[in-house]
């Protein structure tokens, strides 16, 4: 059973997580609200295409889901045409979901009316208070889903000025994008946000929101869309971290099968491991122990009860018998 000063220790280390997230960010809380919760690198770049437009170029946001590509991608557009959902920049922006309008039919159909329609011009109002007309932006969202047809008959619009008709994909990976048509493009990189970006893109989302704790965002790598899609699970991971805790290690096996029932045993041994390398408690034979216990061709082969007893086993040894020893700060 873990011991008082070791149960202390484990809800302090939950605080240590959460504040850790905001201290280890680049940048200030107040920078970030000067820059819409996006990184002070992607705000930077955006700034100095918004005053150089020679430097306007076709670009390929990268990263995990909810990295704050689609984000990042609306903020470009409001930046050039003005504040507003996709759907209100009519004839000044097209944004396309790949994974719906993939083929050559989509690109033919949709894109090219678009870029040969004159709405452009004439629906440029008074929002624009650049010194030059703004290009016509198409979007694409999980670009790497577009077939190889489609993403060849882009080359064309590529060739284009983007100071005219400029491009942007968003995908989780650029391994899918041809080859013919990768060169053209400035590629992105964008990452999992630390706890204060989260917290204010989130913000920009959704002017009321639930609050999410820092374990939790680091556990989900930042996904603002899976906070969106699981309203009730901000604190998910929070909750699940204190119980491990709080129950005496006679009753660790029962309480795993108890937890079970709502997590699927992979994201839960996953969990386990992040929270033990964030703690710096993670050993190279802890690691390979995990390894062997969430292998699938194992885990076919392994019992659920087994399973349940492998896991608690390693927590034991990874976690609680580690309390004994002074926890270093993450």
């Amino acid at each position: 059973m873990v011991d008082s000063l070791a149960k202390s220790r484990a809800f302090s280390t939950v605080d240590s997580l959460a504040k850790s997230q905001a201290l280890n960010s680049a940048v200030s809380v107040n920078s970030l609200a000067d820059t819409g919760g996006l990184p002070i690198r992607i705000h930077t770049l955006f700034e100095l295409m918004m005053k150089n437009p020679a430097a306007l170029s076709h670009m390929i946001l990268v990263g995990p889901p909810g990295s704050g590509k689609t984000t990042s991608a609306r903020s470009f557009v409001e930046k050039l045409h003005g504040q507003g959902g996709f759907s209100s920049f009519f004839g000044r922006a097209l944004f396309l979901n790949s994974s719906d309008e993939r083929g050559l039919e989509a690109v033919r159909s949709r894109v090219f009316p678009f870029v040969r329609s004159s709405l452009h011009s004439i629906l440029q109002g008074t929002k624009n208070t650049l010194s030059f007309t703004p290009p016509k932006i198409i979007i694409f969202d999980e670009a790497e889903t577009l077939t190889d047809q489609a993403q060849i008959a882009l080359r064309p619009l590529l060739d284009t000025p983007p100071q005219d008709v400029l491009l942007i994909f968003l995908c989780n990976s650029v391994s899918r994008i041809h080859s013919s048509i990768l060169h053209k493009f400035l590629t992105i990189q964008l990452e999992a946000p630390s706890a204060a970006e989260f917290t204010k893109r989130l913000e920009k989302i959704e002017i009321k929101h639930t609050p999410t704790t820092g374990i939790d965002i680091l556990y989900r790598r930042g996904d603002i869309r899976y906070f969106l899609l699981h309203p009730t699970k901000h604190n998910e991971c929070a909750k699940l971290w204190t119980s491990i805790f709080t129950v005496p290690s006679y009753q660790l096996i029962p309480h795993i099968d108890t937890l079970l029932k709502t997590w699927i045993y992979p994201e839960l041994a996953m969990f386990f491991l992040v929270i033990t390398k964030e703690l710096q408690l993670l050993t190279a034979n802890g690691l390979y122990e995990m390894l062997r216990i969430t292998d699938s061709d194992f885990l076919r082969l392994c019992p659920p009860d087994i399973r349940t007893q492998l896991l608690a086993k390693w927590i034991q040894e990874n976690l609680h018998l580690k309390l004994d020893e002074p926890i270093r700060q993450v």
